[in-house]
């Protein structure tokens, strides 16, 4: 008798941290672009605009505004880890439903 093969379920769940220092790491590879104000949509940087959205439980729709604050933090902290508690602040705001900038 043959057994049938069934694919586990594993369900991956990523690092908000680690999602942020990749995002600090894209930061700089896109700087030109985003300086140039070109669509974030069209980077490397809004894939993992939305895997934080994904990972944060609160109510992240708009993620070119997401993108504006974590870019100010970016631009004002030369150091990555600096850069991922500052973001950790922001998603924690919206987790709790603030709308402070």
């Amino acid at each position: 008798m043959k057994k049938e093969w069934v694919k586990p379920e594993i369900k991956f769940i990523t690092d908000p941290d680690i999602i942020r220092g990749c995002l600090y790491e894209v930061y700089g590879q896109e700087r030109k672009t985003v300086l140039a104000g070109k669509n974030i949509r069209h980077t490397m940087i809004f894939p993992f605009l939305r895997m934080l959205a994904n990972n944060t439980q609160g109510d992240i729709r708009d993620l070119e505004t997401l993108h504006q604050r974590l870019w100010k933090i970016y631009e004002k902290e030369p150091e990555k880890q600096v850069f991922v508690q500052q973001g950790e602040k922001i998603l924690e705001a919206v987790r709790k439903g603030e709308d402070g900038g």
